[in-house]
This record gives C-alpha cells, sequence and structure tokens, in this order.
C-alpha cells in the first residue's frame, strides 16, 4: 500500500483548513458585520481590501489542498481505504474550487466598480446605489460563496470518514490471505 508522503498530507491539511477557515470567517462574519460602517462607500472599500487580502492566501491554500493530496499520495491511500468517499470528496473538492474561482472573478468584478469604494448594505446586499453590474456579481456572491462553504465543510466531514477507514485489501491472494 502507498502511504501519503507526510509533506503531501500537510500540505493538504492546512490548505484545506486555511481554505475552509477564510470562507467561514468571511460568510459568517465580516459579510455581515460590515452593514454596521456608516458611509455605504466605505462598506465596499472595506470588504474589497479585506477579501483581496484574504485571496492572496486562499488561492495558494486551495492549490495547495488539491496538489497535496494529488501528488502527495493522500488522493491514492483514500482510494485504498474508501474509493466511494474519494470519489465523492474529489467531486466536492472540484465543486469549492469551482466556487472559489468564480467568487473571486466576481469579487474583482465588484471591486472594479468605483474603484473599489462599491456602495453596499453589507458584504452580499447592495444598496440602491449599487451599479447594476456590482449588484447582480454580489447577488452571485451570496451563492458562490455560499456554496463553497458548504462544499469545503462536506468534504471536510468525508475526509474524516476516510481517515477511519481501515485500508481494503486490493488483489485475490491478499483478500484470501486477509483476516
Amino acid at each position: 500500500m502507498k502511504t501519503p508522503s507526510s509533506i503531501g498530507k500537510v500540505a493538504h491539511d492546512i490548505g484545506l483548513s486555511t481554505w475552509f477557515g477564510g470562507m467561514f470567517f468571511g460568510q459568517l462574519s465580516l459579510n455581515p458585520t460590515v452593514s454596521s460602517i456608516s458611509e455605504e462607500s466605505e462598506r465596499g472599500r472595506v470588504l474589497n481590501e479585506a477579501w483581496a487580502r484574504f485571496q492572496a492566501a486562499n488561492l495558494p491554500a486551495m492549490l495547495s489542498t488539491l496538489l497535496g493530496g494529488r501528488l502527495g499520495g493522500v488522493r491514492e491511500d483514500s482510494e485504498l481505504r474508501a474509493p466511494g468517499l474519494r470519489r465523492a470528496k474529489d467531486v466536492l473538492l472540484g465543486g469549492a474550487a469551482f466556487n472559489t474561482v468564480a467568487s473571486a472573478m466576481l469579487g474583482a468584478s465588484t471591486a472594479a466598480s468605483r474603484g473599489g469604494a462599491t456602495q453596499v448594505r453589507s458584504g452580499t446586499r447592495p444598496s440602491r446605489k449599487t451599479s447594476p453590474e456590482a449588484a447582480l456579481a454580489m447577488r452571485l456572491l451570496r451563492f458562490t460563496g455560499d456554496g463553497s462553504l458548504v462544499l469545503l465543510a462536506a468534504t471536510m466531514a468525508v475526509s474524516a470518514l476516510i481517515e477511519a477507514a481501515e485500508p481494503k485489501p486490493r488483489g485475490l491472494f491478499s483478500r484470501l490471505f486477509s483476516d
């Protein structure tokens, strides 16, 4: 049985925890809290700056998760332990990666509105003064951001189930002579 490399496993786990933790903080804390800032354009400026700073860590964390799992043997180890769960994890990670990239692109388009000082009610709710393009991007951001969070939480749950599973014997002889 090929065991995952320590570096690959660490890269995968740190990447996944950073990716999930940042999304969790942003969606549940940052986005709603900016509504306490009195000036709508200042809300947008703070949001755009905070999310841009996080993307500098989030996109490498996403790559670390995907590459650490793929190149570090984590995926092969998962295949030996729980092939069905490994496939489910691949689908969940693919969906989370898609949503994360879409969120980054939507966030960049929102930040481009009014030089980064987009007028907003909260992190995912446009104000009456938000441009139509930025308002649409913000509505889509609510969907992609929440989607990433759900997909990443499910990925973490599936990862824990895979870790708890015992490796399955492969091949005819190993099945005949296993306990």
